[in-house]
């Protein structure tokens, strides 16, 4: 690593900013090779200027602010470049219904880039639009991958509201359903975020391991919760396209 403090910094910022879960300053410090006193130093500093935050009443950290709204700027330019943007239209088109990608920012779903046909009903977000985890399928999918001391964090503290009859809220049932999604895959949501829409979600899978998803619904008149599912093979080709695409128009 330079000596150099900006490089310093934007050590602990990607440290912090990869991990999936809060880190301690000793931790940071082994993931980026600065001695303790440095790295506790430019800590102190990037909280005090809100890109780094603290982890409730704990002395982790994990991103603030100013680095999550960074991140998500970031990732609505490269996704709206077009070739993932293309793609993402291009599924949309093959299905006829409407397809978006989003991820997890201060525990809620963000819409980040979405495509739609011109037909009514469904479940229709915006670029910055947000949703709740427990009954979206990226939202589930996030945290049925969650790490386990994250997990039951989320699950003490969450408020997870019951939007419809089919609406998992009980710690027991997320439990069994998550250990379905982490088998399967992939993840659904079968009416219970919006009555009469379903939808179906996989993984983006970037070599950066950053969480971000593609998914797509529609709304029952037109497409049962089977038929959706059906779309997952169609889903994984298209996440592992704008994948490639994203990471190409990334690198240059």
């Amino acid at each position: 690593m330079d000596d150099a403090p900006i490089d310093k910094t934007l050590a602990i910022m990607e440290a912090v900013a990869a991990s999936r879960r809060p880190l301690s300053v000793t931790e940071i410090s082994d993931l980026t090779g600065l001695a303790m006193p440095t790295a506790h130093r430019l800590v102190v500093q990037l909280i005090d200027r809100n890109v780094l935050s603290r982890h409730l009443s704990s002395k982790r950290v994990m991103p603030g602010a100013r680095l999550t709204r960074l991140g998500i700027d970031a990732v609505q330019t490269s996704l709206n470049a077009d070739q993932p943007h293309a793609l993402l239209k291009s599924l949309a088109i093959s299905l006829g219904e409407f397809a978006q990608i989003s991820m997890v920012v201060d525990g809620e779903l963000v819409c980040v880039d979405a495509a739609a046909v011109r037909r009514p009903g469904g479940l229709h977000l915006e670029q910055g639009n947000k949703g709740p985890l427990h009954c979206t399928s990226i939202g589930k999918l996030h945290l049925a991958h969650m790490p386990e001391e994250a997990l039951s964090q989320w699950l003490r503290s969450s408020t997870r509201r019951k939007f419809t009859g089919s609406t998992l809220t009980s710690e027991t049932r997320l439990r069994a359903h998550f250990n379905e999604i982490r088998a399967q895959g992939w993840a659904s949501c079968n009416e219970e975020w919006n009555a009469g829409v379903v939808g179906v979600g996989v993984r983006i899978p970037l070599r950066s391991n950053a969480f971000i998803g593609l998914c797509v619904s529609a709304p029952t008149a037109r497409m049962d919760h089977e038929q959706m599912v059906g779309n997952v093979p169609v889903l994984r080709k298209f996440a592992a396209d704008i994948a490639v695409a994203f990471e190409a128009g990334s690198a240059g």
